[in-house]
């Protein structure tokens, strides 16, 4: 090494005056953002908070009662969400005193997109109502419930959505159940008005009051139903009783395009259009693509509603008059109809169809 040459030890580099300032106005301005946001977040979380509380008062001045046990805002940073435990609505003044009761309601909103609003609802939902002097009620539980549902600037629903799981309906002794169901609605800008509605079941268990006396051909179990359609006319009136009547009586109809079946070894598919009769049941035509029909006069002839004979004879007849679509797989053309309270697939019945609300 040469004489004149130096050993020199490297100083730690040190920060100078200006580039420790701007350390400290990044932090600072990370941490006014930060706190800004939250400010923002509590801001609008209240003020959700002050509309549903503002939303309830409105309704107590009309006579209605509104109560719940407890309210929570949270969700941040991502979600505005508000839950109201032991929820309850009564409308006492009515003609059915209608009573909507619910354990837990949760609605979720997000800041940029505040006209879309998520439900999540979890134990148990009642409605009760009074049928002269009856108190009637249905309950409704699932194991996952969610829903959600879009707004326009005016305040208009656009689509309607629901996502159940394990779902279970009870109405004095009696249950509906599905391992699952979905729910879709969507507003269409006609005159007059329609909504497109789709609905699809799995594993549906009819309550036994729904099926024929003896149960049936094919049994209460459903593994699948496809809905897909139309509905059609105005909807207006006081009760729900009314404005039933009043959508029937002005030619209001569901025209489906699309019905899928699944019922045991019976599979369908069929469209057509459907209405309410005077005592407020189902009533319409379809047409259907029956598969499976020689294991439904199989069902018959278990079920004791058929003699072999006849059931041999029938299959004869079945094979002769069978088309077979683009697989090869044979099916039946017979008409679906709903009337006099049942379901009918050509002559025979299939399970009972009770009213959609009590008629008077």
């Amino acid at each position: 090494m040469p004489a004149s040459a130096s050993l020199v030890t490297p100083r730690p580099a040190c920060y100078t005056g200006p580039m420790r300032y701007r350390f400290l106005i990044l932090a600072g301005l990370i941490c006014g953002g930060l706190l800004g946001y939250y400010m923002l977040w509590s801001h609008l979380s209240d003020q959700i908070a002050a509309q549903a509380q503002a939303w309830m008062e409105s309704q107590r001045k009309l006579g209605r009662e509104v109560s719940y046990g407890a309210m929570r805002q949270w969700g941040f940073p991502y979600r505005l969400s508000l839950t109201f435990e032991n929820v309850r609505w009564r409308d006492p003044n009515s003609a059915a005193a209608w009573d909507i009761q619910a354990d837990d309601i949760t609605a979720h909103l997000q800041l940029w997109n505040p006209d879309h609003v998520i439900f999540v609802l979890t134990g148990r939902q009642q409605i009760g109502w009074k049928d002269g002097a009856a108190q009637l009620h249905v309950a409704l539980t699932a194991e996952n419930f969610r829903a959600s549902a879009v707004f326009d600037a005016a305040g208009k629903w656009q689509r309607l959505a629901a996502d159940l799981h394990q779902a279970r309906l009870e109405d004095a002794g009696q249950a509906l159940s599905a391992a699952r169901l979905n729910l879709h609605a969507r507003r269409a800008e006609t005159v007059p008005p329609s909504s497109d509605l789709a609905i699809q079941a799995e594993g549906l268990i009819l309550p036994p009051q729904a099926s024929l006396p003896d149960g049936g051909p094919l049994g209460r179990e459903i593994a699948r139903l496809d809905l897909i359609g139309t509905l059609r006319g105005t909807v207006f009136g006081k009760t729900p009783q009314e404005r039933l009547a009043n959508w029937r009586d002005g030619g209001g109809v569901i025209d489906f395009e699309t019905i899928g079946l699944q019922w045991g070894a019976l599979k369908l598919k069929g469209n057509g259009t459907l209405t309410l009769d005077k005592l407020f049941r189902p009533l319409g035509a379809m047409s259907s693509q029956v598969y499976g029909a020689d294991a439904g006069i199989d069902a018959l002839a278990a079920a004791g509603r058929m003699k072999a004979d006849e059931a041999a004879a029938a299959k004869a007849v079945l094979m002769a008059i069978a088309k077979r679509d683009e697989t090869g797989e044979r099916y039946l053309q017979v008409p679906l109809t709903a009337q006099d309270g049942r379901l009918f697939l050509g002559p025979v019945a299939l399970f009972g169809l009770p009213p959609i609300w009590p008629a008077q």
